[in-house]
């Protein structure tokens, strides 16, 4: 008889698709009905949610960067890492990198940024691009300017440039 395995926390890959599905719900929430949220079947474009606004019509895309914080200490920075293969500059496209409380689901932090944005403030591999924020709510980095502290501002942000 094979023993059952024991599980301690989630995988990457859950903690990843648990957070896009979170930001997907929550921006509904949010902006009090006004913002739609659409999971792709398929994550072959690099847009993980699309989200379409029912006053303009108009959508967005979303790539999400997750890092779930899965014990009490937190450490002074997060990463998330971009492919250079699958990212584009394009003005429908942007990252929204967030920050979740694992014990509580809860957005500690996001940053929210225009596709070519990205490029000037992370840091350039050969295959990926790297940003690093500190997370914390007065830390003065380069991605301060696109920090963002709860889902309703992430959902005002995003209501602005779509109407831009």
């Amino acid at each position: 008889m094979q023993a059952q395995p024991t599980y301690t926390r989630p995988t990457s890959g859950q903690l990843g698709t648990a957070a896009e599905i979170l930001v997907a719900c929550q921006l509904m929430i949010a902006s009090k009905g006004r913002l739609s949220s659409y999971v792709p079947l398929v994550d072959a474009d690099g847009i993980d949610v699309m989200v379409h606004d029912k006053v303009t019509h108009h959508a967005i895309g979303l790539q999400i960067k997750s890092w779930t914080f899965q014990d009490e200490t937190r450490p002074q920075t997060v990463q998330f890492d971009v492919g250079i293969s699958t990212w584009r500059d394009d003005p429908g496209l942007y990252l929204l990198a967030v920050a979740i409380d694992g014990h509580n689901a809860k957005l500690e932090s996001a940053w929210l940024m225009p596709s070519g944005t990205v490029q000037t403030v992370a840091n350039m591999g050969k295959r990926k691009m790297s940003l690093v924020p500190n997370h914390r709510p007065t830390s003065k980095d380069r991605y301060t300017p696109y920090r963002l502290h709860h889902m309703a501002q992430v959902a005002d942000a995003l209501i602005a440039a779509i109407e831009a």
